[in-house]
C-alpha cells in the first residue's frame, strides 16, 4: 500500500498506471492490468469499472478485480444495483461511503448488508467520464478492518480519471473502425476480390484471406521478403513500375485530386485465364510531420473464379427453384446455354425451359441481361464460402 498521507504516488507509479489505462484500450479484456495495479495501490479489496451505455435497456459492461469468482461477483452486481443508494452524483465528483450515509445511515440498510456480505466497510466511487454512448463509473472497497479512504486517495482517482475517458474514447473508435474494416473485408471476400495495402517500400502491411490465397498457389503472383511479386520476370516489371509510380503519386490525378488507379494482367504458369490487377496510391494513417505517410493498395482479380451465390438468395430475390439457381450460376460465369447444360448434365431444351422460366420471374428478355442482373446485383454479396477461407487463414 502507497502512504497517500505522507508523498502519495511516486512519478514512477503513476506512469506505469497511467501507461495501463491506455493499454487497456487495445486488449481483449480491458483495463484488467491497470484496475488491479490500482487494488495495489489503495490496498483494495475490489476494484470495479462500469460502462452503462446510454440506451433504454441501460446494459452494463462491468470488469472487477479482487478475490471473488465470476458466478459471486455476478450475484454481487446483481445486488448492488438493485439496492444501492439513489444518491446524486456529478461528473467527476469523488464520493464515499461516508459521504452518503451522513444524514441517515438506516436509510441505506440493504446495501450496508451486501456490503458487511462482501467483508467491505470502506467504499469509494467516482463518475469518472460520460461519453456520446456510454457512462464509466469506478468503485473502489476496502476490506472492513482497513483504515478509512482519505483525501489523497480520492485525489488519484480524480487524477486519473480524464485518462480513462481518452482511453475509452481510444477504445470506442477503435471499435468502429474495427467495424468498417470487417465489412470491407467480408464484402471483397465475398466477391473473391485480393486485397493488399503495402507500405512505403512495397511491404505488405494486411491483405485478406482471398489475396493470400492466390499467393499461396504461387500462380502468378507471390510473396517475396514481405513484397508482392509476379511470378514472371516481364510481368514482374510491370508491376514493379506501377506499385513506384503509386508511391511516388507519379500515376496521375483525377479532377477531384485521387490518384488514377493503374491496372495490369499478370499471366499464369498454369495456362488459366490472367489474373487482374489494379494499383493504387494511397495515405496511410495521419500526416507526419510536413507530409502524408504513403501506401498504396492492390486489388486482385481471378477471372477464373466465377460469381457464386447461394440458391436461398437467388430464391428470395427472383424466385428460382434449385434447378434454375444452378443454371443462373453457370450462365454467370459465361458459358453458353449450351456448356451450362452440359456442365449440369441436362438436356438443352430442359436449359431452355429453366431460362425461359428466369426471363419471366425476373423480367428480362435476353440472356445477356440475366448475367448481367447476376453479376451486378447483390446476390454474389450473399454468399460466402467460409471452410475456404478459414482453409486459407489456417494455413
Amino acid at each position: 500500500m502507497l502512504d497517500y498521507r505522507t508523498h502519495g504516488p511516486s512519478q514512477e507509479q503513476l506512469s506505469l498506471l497511467i501507461g495501463h489505462i491506455y493499454q487497456g484500450s487495445f486488449e481483449d479484456v480491458s483495463w484488467k492490468e491497470s484496475l488491479e495495479l490500482l487494488r495495489e495501490y489503495l490496498d483494495a479489496r475490489f476494484v470495479t469499472l462500469s460502462l452503462v451505455a446510454k440506451t433504454a435497456l441501460r446494459q452494463e459492461a462491468t470488469i472487477n478485480v479482487g478475490p471473488i469468482a465470476l458466478d459471486q461477483f455476478v450475484q454481487y452486481e446483481t445486488e448492488y444495483q438493485k439496492h444501492r443508494p439513489n444518491v446524486e452524483t456529478r461528473l467527476g465528483q469523488v464520493y464515499t461511503i461516508n459521504d452518503w450515509l451522513t444524514l441517515n445511515r438506516s436509510e441505506f440498510g440493504k446495501f450496508n448488508e451486501l456490503l458487511e456480505a462482501g467483508d467491505i466497510n470502506h467504499y469509494m466511487g467516482s463518475w469518472v467520464c460520460s461519453l456520446d454512448n456510454i457512462d464509466c463509473f469506478i468503485r473502489v472497497m476496502r476490506a472492513r478492518d482497513s483504515d478509512p479512504f482519505v483525501k489523497e486517495e480520492a485525489n488519484l482517482i480524480s487524477l486519473i480519471a480524464p485518462h480513462f475517458a481518452r482511453a475509452l474514447e481510444i477504445r470506442s473508435r477503435l471499435a468502429q473502425s474495427e467495424i468498417v474494416n470487417q465489412i470491407y473485408a467480408d464484402a471483397m471476400d465475398r466477391l473473391a476480390v485480393g486485397g493488399i495495402v503495402i507500405d512505403e517500400n512495397g511491404k505488405i502491411l494486411v491483405m485478406n484471406a482471398i489475396a493470400a490465397e492466390l499467393m499461396n498457389r504461387r500462380d502468378g503472383i507471390t510473396m517475396v521478403n514481405g513484397t508482392v511479386r509476379a511470378t514472371s520476370t516481364q510481368d514482374d516489371r510491370a508491376l514493379q513500375s506501377l506499385v513506384r509510380a503509386a508511391l511516388a503519386g507519379d500515376a496521375g490525378h483525377d479532377e477531384a485530386g485521387r490518384q488514377i488507379a493503374q491496372a495490369l494482367s499478370i499471366s499464369r504458369p498454369s495456362g488459366a485465364r490472367d489474373l487482374g490487377v489494379v494499383v493504387n496510391g494511397i495515405r496511410l494513417g495521419t500526416k507526419v510531420g510536413d507530409r502524408w505517410r504513403s501506401g498504396a493498395t492492390i486489388f486482385i482479380r481471378d477471372p477464373e473464379c466465377g460469381v457464386r451465390a447461394d440458391p436461398a438468395i437467388l430464391k428470395q430475390l427472383f424466385g428460382f427453384t434449385q434447378a434454375e439457381s444452378a443454371l443462373a450460376m453457370q450462365l454467370a460465369k459465361g458459358e453458353s446455354l449450351e456448356e451450362a447444360a452440359a456442365e449440369l448434365n441436362i438436356r438443352y431444351n430442359t436449359a431452355r425451359a429453366h431460362l425461359r422460366s428466369m426471363f419471366a420471374k425476373t423480367g428480362v428478355t435476353r440472356q445477356a441481361e440475366l448475367v448481367r442482373i447476376l453479376v451486378n446485383g447483390v446476390a454474389p454479396l450473399g454468399c460466402f464460402d467460409k471452410d475456404r477461407l478459414d482453409a486459407v487463414r489456417s494455413a
